[in-house]
């Protein structure tokens, strides 16, 4: 399994974040290995206060689908539609920023606001 999650890692790296997800000025090394935009240092701890579904679907989309599955219907990673750990905001920003068994950490990968506006989304689902 570790073997297929770094494929997949390694592809997106390789293959980046799709154009209309990246700012007019960013440049293919922005791109994080997650195929989200680099974050230039931690923010931890600055969690935005909310979310943007549209931008959260459309991150998820370039990004999460891989090992979350299409509308968050599980995969190589759990079900996120649904799941209880949206609702436990602290837990779920602990897995998010430092991983939890095959799910990378992505502390210096996403910014809380990107990873807000993914949950805000997850939140729709059921």
């Amino acid at each position: 399994m570790r073997k297929i999650l770094s494929s997949i890692v390694l592809w997106m790296a390789v293959l980046g974040i799709p154009a209309p997800l990246l700012s007019p000025d960013a440049h293919a090394g922005d791109v994080g290995a997650q195929g989200l935009p680099k974050n230039g240092s931690s923010d931890i701890g600055q969690k935005p206060t909310s979310g943007d579904s549209n931008r959260g679907e459309k991150l998820y989309q370039a990004s999460c689908i891989v090992c979350h599955g299409p509308g968050a219907t599980g995969g190589i990673g759990p079900r996120l539609a649904g799941n209880p750990v949206l609702l436990k905001e602290k837990t779920f920003w602990t897995v998010v920023y430092e991983g939890q068994h095959a799910m990378p950490p992505l502390n210096g990968v996403i910014t809380s606001q990107q990873m807000a506006d993914i949950r805000t989304w997850l939140l729709t689902l059921r």
